[in-house]
Order: structure tokens, then sequence, then C-alpha cells
């Protein structure tokens, strides 16, 4: 078999390991062409309350008769088997799909997949990770957005499009290998008959601030910081993140495999550029001020963390050195070992960073698995290196960008008299 599957999942919450379970879910198949052929979708019985009615949409009322996904787990493996899974963010749809599977007694580990967000920076200018925003900038329509088959079906045509400007020879050959070769279990019964269920035509949270900030805000080059990234953005939609997402949040950067020290450096930094946003026009409102309050209070900062991040966002105004669309290493930091590669014309001359970078304890070469980064003159590069690192889920950085990050190391490595101007 060949092609791919697309898929999307509306859910109870955050997180499948805290018991958050699938509460719709959009299929939709497309040829190696990049040709939509088929779709399905139905609302999903959780068997739990529907959570957060005010982003779905989705009421109690509206699952009474719709299948559980036990039901449909036969139907979900028959359209996953053999084939590349695809999702926008799909670190997230892909482990709520495997934890399901689990429960319907079909064991599997999360398999590998093609992430529409994770390369939309190479072919796209899009103002932002959001799916929506994505759309924008290839042409594509989305309305019902957080309905499981109108993203699908958006991620889909999405799909069409990075496939037509690869002149249809993708350079994500590892992923489709993986995916098309994932282990699913098998399912040997009948398959049962099931009813699906459409959903209710119906107004989900309005994201009309939120929306705009996030769309002039910066990328973060670690794709695990900006899948956790995503995932926040949609607790944030409603204005407020209880203690069951706070608890899911913290259980999706464990899996994601972020430390707490990664994700205080990763709330520090966003309500940095948040603030960058909201600066750059010199004039910041009340009700932005507001925002920025609020928002910095839930990811767990401090009035004088937002004070800071308020400073430096007004001192770089002033001095006209705003940049609210510049890259975000948040989540990505450098130790003596790391493994780090360069590609594309550099502007300061490749063997010169490669000295730098060994002087400072990390080793260079070509990219693997294991590699920390990868420098490029243009993170947006198509290169052979360049997508061997998105496949491999590893962060590509700027020139600009490594300065900050290999300055950090090279600090971390003097003695105290010197990063601290010796004693008093």
């Amino acid at each position: 078999m060949s092609g791919y599957t697309v898929i999307d999942v509306e859910t109870t919450g955050l997180s499948p390991e805290r018991h958050d379970r699938v509460v719709e879910l959009g299929v939709v198949y497309v040829s190696d062409d990049g040709e939509i052929q088929d779709s399905w979708s139905t609302l999903v019985n959780p068997g739990r309350d529907v959570g957060p009615t005010r982003i779905h949409g989705i009421t109690a009322s509206d699952i009474l008769d719709a299948p559980r996904f036990e039901d449909l787990a036969p139907y979900v493996l028959r359209a996953v088997t053999g084939r590349t899974i695809v999702a926008h963010n799909a670190p997230f749809d892909l482990r709520f799909l495997a934890h399901e599977l689990q429960r319907a007694g079909l064991s599997t580990t999360p398999p590998s997949g093609l992430c529409t967000m994770q390369w939309s920076t190479a072919y796209l200018h899009a103002p932002s990770r959001r799916l929506i925003d994505c759309c924008r900038a290839s042409g594509i329509q989305l309305d019902h957005a957080h309905s499981a088959l109108a993203d699908a079906t958006a991620t889909a045509q999405l799909l069409g499009h990075y496939l037509q400007l690869s002149d249809r020879q993708p350079p994500w050959g590892e992923i489709l290998q993986a995916s098309r070769n994932h282990p699913w279990p098998a399912f040997d019964g009948p398959y049962p008959a099931v009813g699906m269920v459409a959903r209710t035509a119906r107004s989900a949270v309005q994201d009309a601030w939120m929306g705009s900030v996030v769309s002039q805000m910066p990328r973060a080059a670690d794709a695990r910081t900006d899948s956790y990234l995503a995932v926040l953005e949609t607790a944030l939609l409603d204005g407020v993140i209880d203690t069951e997402e706070q608890a899911a949040l913290v259980s999706l950067a464990h899996e994601s495999g972020l430390t707490r020290q990664h994700v205080l450096r990763i709330h520090h930094q966003y309500v940095l550029d948040m603030a960058k946003v909201a600066t750059y026009d010199h004039v910041v409102t009340d009700a932005e001020h507001a925002e920025l309050v609020r928002t910095s209070h839930i990811l767990g900062l401090g009035p004088d963390d937002l004070e800071h991040a308020l400073a430096v966002a007004w001192r770089e105004a002033k001095s006209g050195h705003s940049s609210p669309r510049r890259e975000s290493t948040a989540g990505i930091t450098l130790e003596p070992g790391d493994r780090v590669s360069f590609t594309g014309d550099m502007r300061v001359e490749r063997p010169l960073w490669e000295a730098r970078a060994q002087a400072a304890g990390l080793t260079t070469g070509g990219v693997t698995k294991t590699a920390k980064l990868l420098v490029s003159s243009d993170p947006n590069s198509l290169s052979g290196k360049a997508n061997k690192a998105r496949s491999y889920g590893v962060p590509i950085v700027s020139e600009g960008a490594f300065e900050g990050l290999i300055t950090d190391v090279e600090r971390s490595s003097l003695p105290p008299s010197v990063t601290t101007g010796g004693p008093a």
C-alpha cells in the first residue's frame, strides 16, 4: 500500500496520559501525488465529559449516539496501515491515536508521521505555526476551524501544496518509510457496524486578539518546543488554563522530553515575544497590557518577569531593532560534546564557525539523528542537509541564533572570576 492518511482529532483535553480522550476524528485519504481521494469523520463518545466545548464546539448532547473509539478502531487501523500518517502538529494527534488504540486492546507505540506544521517553514512564508495561518499563506480556505474534518481536509490540501512545490518528489523519504513500515497490530475479527455521527454546526471560541499576536510571533526552531507551544496556544484560546490543563501541559512537556528548566525558558521567551509584538507599533494599549499580565500569570511568571520583558521589548522598539518575526531558540541549549552541523553559504566562513564550535567543546560534522542542531544561512533552506534535519527533528537555526547559543556555551566554560568580573 502507499499514499497518505491525514488525521485530525478534537479531544477532551491536552494529554492522553492524563486520561483525555478523542471526541471527534477526521480522516482524509491522499494519493502519493497529493490528490484527495476520500474522507470520513465522526463524533466519538469518550465515555466521560467532552471537555472544552468553548473551543471545539461539541456538547455532551452531541455525542450521546456517537460510536466509541473501540468500535472505530478496526477502521482506523485499516486507514493507517501501510500508509504515511499526516497531521498538523503530528506529535499531538499521533499520541492520542496510539493511546486510543491501546485502550481498545490494540497495543501500539506512537507511530512516525509527517507534520505539516514542522515542514511549513520550508514551503511557506506563513506568519505562524497555526493551521489557519499556514492555509492563508498557501491560498487554502479553512472554514470551521477546530472541526476534525475541516482541519484534516485543510491539512490534506496543505500536504498537496507541499508536494506540488517539491515536484511530487518530497524530501521526507525516511518519514515515508518509517510510517508505512510501522508495526500496527493486526485485527482479525469482524468489522463492527458503526454509525458515523456528524457534528452539529456550532461556533467555536473566537481568538481574535490572541490569534493576531501569535501570527506575529517567531516560530521555535526546536520542533519539540513548537509542538508544545501549539498545544499551549490552544489552551490559551479561551483565556483560562485551569488546574487540569496545567497538569496536562506538564505531562505533555515531560512526554516531549522538555525539562522544567526548558519549559521555564520557553515561557519566559513566549512572554518576551508577546511583549515585542505589543510594543512594535510603539503603543501598548490597556487591553494588550491586560493580556500580557494574564498570559504571564497563566504561564507561572511574576510581575517582575513581565516588567523585564516589557523593558527589553521597549528598548528594542525604540532602537529600531525590534523584529517580532525573529526566530526563537527557546528550548535549545548547547553543551560540550553536542554535535553541530553547517549548511549553505555562510556570512562567516564555515571553517571559522567549525573551529569556534570545536574550541567550545562541540563536535562538528554531517547531520545525524543525534545532532543537536543545523546552522544554515537560511533556516528555510531545502538543501539535502536541511531536509534530513527536518526528517530527524533536528532544529535548524540561523548564524545569528547560533552566535547567541555558542556564546552561552563559551561563557559557561569560563571560571567564575571571569564571568562575574572577579571578586569585589
